[in-house]
């Protein structure tokens, strides 16, 4: 009934009205079933009001008070019902201008001549009342339109329309967020929520639901209507034409002044225009774009304008070709491709720009055909619903059948009701299920509300008597009764007060508690009390206790704890179940998904009509329930309960009971109060059948952490950074405590021994928790700190930011199960292009559905991924749609497809190949290869990348595996000859686990590299000649590569990446060679020159059973495989390497090898081979062989676990007693190095976090752990990723050199010559710089031949490391080494050293000796070199300091020890200058002049090399030595290798007769050779990037 009324069922059919109170005494009419006025209120237009309220009597009818009338037919006289007086008063008076005078709906009133509308739309886009478009991306609060007359005469209605915008996955474009209309003294919005339709301010406003809209109508005519997502439009009458202002212009009917500012007289831009129209800020907002404002690329423009785009829109035979005429498409086009292009194409995008047109068109009634379908655009209605192109614009309510005041009847589309339902609120029920009207409100069923506003009185909608209860189906009840209020007397409880808070006026809680349980864990109660507790069972985190006599919900959290794989004498949580309502919601540690009474559920969920809802913030699964209470978990160990203050003493276990007082938080069950934390922890466990834990630890078993390692881990480099004075928390100290969490820091990380992840995790909680309390973090992760290779590593398509929105870019539905947060939090957020599908970031095509407050993800089969209900189960399997070579099981209730099988593909020997379907064919290719890659549709699949890249080993007819690439998850891993493993460009060490999901790890297994994955992947290299892959069979016929097609077809492999067939193995192998090939290491597909051939009488030698036969013998040891194993083809690839190799046994061992392994992983062990052919495997120090070891042998850093090691035994070298694998190497147990981020760093090993540089931390084996400080690279130096290792490198290098005579060269280039003979100090570090690792070269000059004027170069020292390394003309060929820990190979005829300092020693056994340095020596060294620092005219300066006039005296400075008959000066008759005659002979190009010829062979290098001074050395040496041509070609030699170590390509320049070059038996001149030959002692170049040389090259 309405308002001061009430029902009867046998009221008077004869109301009491104003004009005639004594009504019912007269009437003789039957009574009637009615709503009959409360005592003292009468019936005034169908109100009830006070009798003394009632309004005036003119000619004879009454008038309600307050009411007004034109009295004439021309709205000439107005009249209007005085409320005191109850009497009518009249005076002359007309319509406003814009106006004119109508009858409408029977009454006579001005009604305006026009309406205009102004709109904001998408991104937004603004149409002003006079037309004017443009753009604004302000976030903040806006005024729209308002009333800005001041006029007193115009009589207009005061009004103010506001909007707020928001940013939605793109910062710089923004929406529409929020509408606020202020009238009549009311603010509509984030008052009370109420159902529409509704009434306020007695009928001159009403609200209502149109379509898609809500519409606010009032009395003067202002319409206002927001889509609750981004279209906004407002209507106003003609009669406020020129008296309005706001971002919708002023209308005056002319759009050019319409950009005039708030306090401007000429427009301006839209940015500046929008901001002046801001009213009201909120934290973050802007008045424009962030960053730079958005454009498109003209390309994707063209895209979107098609009509499976945009086009629709102005399409002429689309469905909009009747609304042309009467609404221009042009600027909606434009508007929709704008949007959609900055979108990427986003489909919900295009949907609301192309509403937004069909709304227009038909508020203009023009006719819009279905433009909508299951692929365009779709609908998904409400349930009891279903969609309508033209449906009712104002539909039948519970509240009214009736349209409500201000609705035109227009068609609009949207949802309608289904027959026999109708709108209750904004849900479709049947008519006997409609809710009940109180005083002018609707309510619906069950709805309880306090009407007066004071929380005295509680009220419900609900049935009487019996059909109360919620079980009872109405709708099976013949007559089922009218629902009623029903209002009882009512109080708020403790620490609640009666407020209107999020639009519900109720009791709210006054304050909240919070607990937390984080890390190993440690708990803080509600109450704030602080504890550790160590026990792994399941325990009653936070129940609710005592709740009698109370309005509040019963509820309860609990956490199952489990020992810690990283420090078994710390727990942490598992699991966290919280049950409320009657349901419980399980959380599980990495489980991406919650448990709803045991039936998996994806995210987000929405159960029992909002009262619980589950979802993802951030990091953190949210369970949320509609009385406040609020549980988060990480799912990593991270957890909080929060409750409402008034369960303040109504809540009991390991929390406390949040009474305030944290003294009595160790509260027992029996409310006995204990001071020791195992038995307070004890008494909460909740008891399991069958499941065995432990309840806390006591004295050495707790965990403890000594003073040294708090220190370090209290600095700001670690748990220090949450309390840093001035660090990014700084903002936080005064809100929350950082202590407690900086205690919980120190102790986690210790535990885990500096373990960087955990830090992470540690200092997370503190983050979160701030941003909880309101306080807006800075930035805490940077690029060196917890930002890059470990933590915060985000799902595919997002990335992390700081203050992440995953709402703004969500799933079309996905809101509208869950609202959004109103703040952000860190976390990952999708990249462009991708939604939020509430768990991870999609594709638009794949975000699933959201039906009745369920998430079902998209699946490839067409179903969706649910679980069914117990009650009506079926086999899951029933529907499944597995792919071609898989089975369906049943896991957890749920159906799995598994592959039905594996496949294997190999590589071995020179190489040979057995692709996945069985074919084998030989392949000699030095490339790099696809030897198997995903390809086709994967249809759900992981994809991956397998590549391989061969080397000749001293036989240009035969290759060996030398490097595999896998590519997987994101990841690149390469493991090549001579390395342990790189990941992603970085050099790691064995063991490797790449991520916390353990999707992929690398690891050793006996003499093998193993790649496994988790979807059954497994790549295995041993490092030298064999390569195997496996693969499960779902994979069948969707691979492409060298290891063919896997479709069980061998004949049909030879298929090139177009698939398209090919004639032969070698056109084969070439189409699969990869884009990216090595440009320094020319490589080919087939030998094409010296190529070795293999004759009959060879081939008959090594098929005997002394060589390759034995695998096919009868008799021999390998028949017993035979039946398992094929061996005629391992027999032939046997033969041909043996044959091609000259019989090298390497050959039969190695196919041997192969053979014995594919028998043992057919369960054939095949022993004693080795020994019988005289293959012994050559093992490591410290260790043996075992032909039938365990795969997993024990490694650092944790020898003592025994993993898990799935596999035969296999034939491999184990390490000693007491000695285990590290990196490879077998060490003593007691010495491995550490466990970092998952991965290991050996003793003392240094390595910088991340690829910053800006974090360098150390495995300390005192501490047992992973050390880290901050620190940079020093200015010449930056950071870069060489060989797969992070490190601070020289921006340059400089050179110094002596040659010839020798001619020295400074590193700053100043030349000089010095002849003497004893030795000199040629560089060394002569400034103490701790970063710079001392060291010193020397050099002792000779005389060579008769000649003593001139000396040359004879010996060369370096000192480093504590260590001594000499090469000496004394010993060609060899150097001599004293406990040296060096690099030393030969480059071309050249030793080579090179240091980890980045020095590089180079000398030539005869003349010709160079240093090079890294720009982090500069202006630290002293000698013959000079002092490095950038300045050539100080080079010569002496040891103490002074500037030499020339060589000799700098020399003389210098010299560091005698040798017998030496002397640093020329002395005697020899000491005689060159006459210039005899140079000018020797600039002949006969001689020297061949350096500087311009068309000479070494044109190319004058540029990059300047000839002069090396043709000034070599003419000098000529002439002392009278033109022996030994001395010329040592002169041109040298700057042949300054040209070539510059990178310049020199021409041939030796010939027969001139500077011909000996080369040694099985040997030939190369001009250029590798730089680093391949050796005895090593078939593959150890990481040379050299340049080439010319050289003697071992012949093939």
């Amino acid at each position: 009934c309405p308002a001061n009324s009430h029902y009867e069922v046998c009221g008077s059919a004869c109301p009491a009205t104003c004009s005639d109170p004594d009504a019912p005494l007269k009437c003789r009419l039957p009574c009637a079933e009615t709503c009959s006025c409360d005592k003292g209120y009468v019936l005034s237009a169908n109100k009830c009001v006070p009798v003394n309220g009632c309004g005036c009597t003119y000619d004879g009818r009454s008038v309600p008070a307050g009411e007004s009338f034109w009295l004439d037919q021309g709205c000439r006289k107005w009249c209007r019902c005085h409320p005191k007086t109850q009497r009518v008063e009249c005076q002359d008076k007309g319509c406003k201008n814009g106006e004119r005078c109508s009858v409408v709906d029977g009454v006579r009133k001005c009604v305006a001549v026009s309406v205009k509308t102004c709109q904001a739309t998408g991104d937004p886009h603004y149409k002003t009342f006079d037309g004017k478009r443009f753009d604004f991306q302000g976030t903040c609060v806006y005024q729209l339109a308002a009333l800005c007359s001041k006029d007193p005469g115009d009589e207009l209605e005061p009004f103010e329309v506001l909007v707020q915008n928001d940013n939605r996955g793109s910062k710089v474009v923004s929406y529409a967020k929020l509408v606020e209309v202020k009238v009549y003294s009311l603010s509509v919005v984030n008052n009370e929520l109420v159902n529409l339709p509704v009434s306020l301010q007695d009928g001159n406003v009403t609200v209502f639901k149109s379509g898609w809209y809500a519409v606010l109508h009032t009395d003067f005519g202002l319409k206002v209507k927001f889509n609750w997502e981004s279209a906004v439009f407002v209507t106003l009458p003609s009669k406020y034409m020129g008296a309005v202002c706001g971002l919708c212009g002023n209308y005056n009917g002319e759009a050019q002044d319409d950009l005039v500012p708030k306090t401007g007289n000429s427009p301006v831009e839209p940015a500046d225009f929008g901001a002046s129209w801001r009213v009201a800020e909120i934290p973050g907002c802007v008045d424009g774009c962030k960053g730079k404002c958005p454009d498109c690329d003209i390309t994707d423009m063209i895209r979107y304008e098609k009509e499976d785009f945009c086009g629709i829109i102005r399409d002429q035979k689309g469905p909009f070709r009747d609304c042309h005429a009467e609404v221009d498409p042009a600027g909606y086009f434009e508007d929709c491709t704008y949007d959609v292009c900055l979108y990427n194409g986003r489909k919900d995008v295009l949907c609301q720009s192309v509403t937004a047109y069909a709304s227009a068109c038909q508020v203009a009634g023009a006719r819009v055909y279905s433009w909508r379908s299951s692929g365009f655009c779709a609908v998904k209605c409400p349930l009891n619903s279903h969609y309508e192109i033209c449906a009712v614009s104002c539909p039948a309510t519970c509240q009214s059948l009736t349209p409500p005041q201000g609705c035109q009847e227009v068609c609009e589309e949207g949802c309608s009701c289904d027959e026999g339902h109708v709108l209750s609120g904004d849900s479709c029920v049947p008519f006997s299920q409609c809710g009940c009207v109180y005083q002018d409100r609707y309510y619906r069923i069950r709805q309880v509300f306090y009407p007066n506003g004071r929380c005295e009185e509680e009220c419900k909608c609900g049935l009487a008597g019996q059909y109360e209860h919620a079980c009872i189906n109405r709708s099976l009840i013949k007559d089922p009764p009218s629902p009623q209020v029903e209002c009882g007397q009512f109080s708020c409880g403790p620490n609640e007060k009666c407020a209107l808070e999020k639009g519900v006026r109720k009791c709210h809680p006054v304050g909240k508690g919070v607990c937390r349980a984080s890390g190993d864990p440690h708990y803080v109660s509600f109450d704030g009390r602080k504890f550790d507790f160590q026990g792994t069972c399941t325990y009653a985190l936070s129940q609710s206790c005592g709740l009698e006599g109370t309005h509040l919900t019963p509820f309860s959290v609990q956490v199952e704890n489990v020992e810690w794989t990283k420090n078994k004498r710390v727990s942490v949580t598992r699991l966290v179940a919280v049950t409320v309502y009657g349901t419980t919601f399980m959380m599980r540690k990495n489980m991406f998904g919650v448990l709803v009474n045991g039936i998996f559920h994806y995210l987000p969920l929405n159960m029992k009509e909002g009262a619980v809802l589950i979802y993802q913030e951030g990091t953190h699964y949210v369970i949320e329930a509609d009385f406040g209470l609020r549980v988060t978990y990480d799912l990593v160990y991270h957890v909080t309960v929060t409750v409402p203050g008034n369960y303040h003493n109504k809540v009991c276990g390991l929390c406390g009971n949040f009474n305030g007082n944290p003294k009595d938080d160790f509260q027992l069950p029996n409310k006995q109060v204990t001071d020791n934390v195992n038995s307070f922890g004890l008494s909460w466990k909740v008891t399991i059948p069958n499941v065995v834990c432990s309840n806390g630890c006591e004295g050495n078993t707790c965990p403890n952490c000594d003073s040294v390692r708090k220190a370090v881990f209290s600095k700001p480099t670690y748990c220090g950074i949450i309390t840093a004075p001035k660090g990014p928390f700084s903002e936080c100290h005064s809100k929350l405590d950082p202590q407690p969490y900086f205690d919980d820091c120190v102790f986690d990380v210790c535990a885990s021994n500096g373990e960087g992840k955990v830090l992470c995790d540690s200092v997370a909680p503190y983050a979160f928790n701030c941003h909880m309390a309101g306080v807006d973090v800075k930035s805490w992760r940077s690029p060196f700190f917890c930002r890059e290779c470990f933590t915060m590593k985000c799902p595919a398509h997002s990335h992390y930011e700081v203050c992440a929105d995953s709402c703004s870019v969500a799933c079309s539905g996905l809101t509208e199960l869950v609202q959004c947060p109103i703040s952000c939090t860190e976390g990952c957020q999708c990249d462009t292009g991708f939604l939020f599908n509430g768990q991870t970031c999609v594709k638009e095509s794949e975000c699933g559905c959201y039906d009745q407050g369920k998430t079902y993800k998209e699946r490839r089969s067409g179903m969706l991924q649910h679980r069914q209900d117990p009650a009506s189960f079926v086999d899951p399997c029933k529907d499944a749609k597995c792919r071609v070579k898989e089975t369906c099981q049943v896991e957890k209730g749920e159906a799995v497809c598994v592959p039905q099988y594996t496949g294997a593909c190999w590589a071995w020997g020179d190489p040979h190949y057995h692709t996945f379907d069985g074919y084998n064919f030989d392949f000699q290719g030095t490339c790099r290869y696809v030897i198997s890659k995903t390809c086709g549709d994967l249809d759900g699949l992981v994809p991956f990348s397998i590549t391989e890249r061969n080397d000749n080993r001293g036989n240009r007819a035969v290759s060996y595996v030398r490097e595999v690439e896998v590519s997987v998850y994101g990841y690149s891993i390469i493991v090549r000859k001579h390395q342990i493993g790189k990941v992603d460009g970085e050099l790691l060490n064995l063991p490797l686990l790449l991520d916390a999901d353990g999707r992929v790890a690398l690891v050793q297994q006996g003499h093998w590299a193993r790649i496994e994955t988790d979807f059954g992947l497994v790549v295995t290299y041993d490092w030298n000649w064999e390569l195997v892959i496996k693969l499960p069979s779902s994979y069948y016929n969707i691979v492409c590569g060298l290891c063919g097609n896997f479709n069980g077809n061998g004949r049909d492999e030879l298929q090139n990446p177009a698939g398209k067939p090919v004639s032969s193995i070698t056109e084969w192998g070439n189409s699969w060679q990869t884009p990216d090939q090595d440009k320094d290491s020319p490589c080919w597909d087939a030998c094409d020159q010296n190529c070795p051939t293999c004759d009959a009488d060879g081939r008959k030698l090594y098929e005997t059973e002394a060589f390759c036969g034995a695998l096919t013998s009868r008799d021999d040891m390998f028949k017993k495989c035979h039946d398992k194993v094929d061996p005629d083809a391992f027999m032939n690839s046997c033969v041909y390497d043996m044959c091609l190799n000259k019989g090298d046994k390497k050959m039969l061992c190695q196919a041997l090898a192969s053979y014995s392994r594919h028998c043992r992983e057919e369960g054939v062990f095949i022993k004693g081979w080795r020994q019988k052919f005289g293959c012994p495997m050559n093992c490591q120090r410290h260790s043996h062989f075992e032909d039938c070891a365990r795969p997993c042998q024990p490694s650092c850093p944790f020898p003592e676990q025994q993993e898990e090691c799935p596999g035969v035994c296999v034939e491999t070298c184990v390490c000693d007693e007491g000695h285990v694998l590290s990196a490879g190497v077998c060490v003593p147990a007691k010495i491995c190095g550490c466990s970092y981020q998952g991965r290991y760093y050996k003793p003392g090993q240094r390595f910088w976090e991340g690829q910053a540089c800006g974090r360098l931390c150390e495995c300390d084996t005192t501490l047992g752990m992973v050390i880290c400080k901050e620190a940079s690279c020093s200015a010449n130096e930056r950071c870069t990723v060489v060989d797969g290792v992070s490190a601070c490198r020289p921006t340059s290098h400089a050179t110094c050199t002596a040659s010839g005579d020798p001619h020295y060269r400074t590193f700053d280039g100043r030349r000089f010559d010095f002849q003497g003979t004893c030795v000199y100090q040629l560089v060394a570090l002569c400034s103490v710089q701790p970063e710079l690792m001392p060291f010193e070269v020397t050099v002792q000059n000779e005389h060579r031949g008769n000649n003593k004027a001139v000396s040359y170069t004879k010996t060369v020292t370096l000192t480093i490391y504590g260590s001594t390394l000499t090469i000496s003309r004394e010993y060609p060929n060899k150097i001599l080494v004293i406990d040296c820990k060096l690099l030393v190979f030969r480059g071309g005829r050249t030793a080579v050293v090179e240091t980890a300092a980045g020095i590089t020693l180079t000398f030539d056994w005869h003349n010709s000796i160079s240093v090079t340095l890294p720009s982090s020596y500069q202006g630290a060294v002293c000698g013959l070199c000079g002092n490095y620092n950038g300045r050539g005219e100080d080079d010569l300066t002496t040891r103490d300091g002074r500037a030499a006039a020339d060589g000799a005296e700098l020399g003389e400075s210098w010299q560091v020890a005698l040798v017998p008959g030496c002397s640093s000066v020329c002395q005697g008759p020899w000491c005689r200058a060159c006459a210039d005659s005899q140079t000018e002979v020797y600039r002949a190009e006969k001689y020297c002049g061949v350096i500087a010829d311009k068309e000479g062979p070494f044109r190319e290098c004058h540029s990059r090399v300047d000839p002069a001074p090396y043709l000034e050395d070599c003419v000098f040496d000529a002439c002392q030595y009278n033109g022996h041509r030994g001395s010329v070609c040592d002169a041109i030699s040298t700057y042949v290798s300054a040209c070539q170590s510059a990178g310049v390509a020199v021409l041939s320049w030796r010939t027969e007769a001139f500077c011909p070059m000996e080369c040694p038996v099985n040997s030939h001149y190369t001009l250029c050779a590798a730089s680093c030959p391949v050796t005895c002692a090593s078939l593959t170049p150890v990481n040379c990037h050299r340049p080439c040389t010319e050289s003697c090259e071992c012949d093939c």
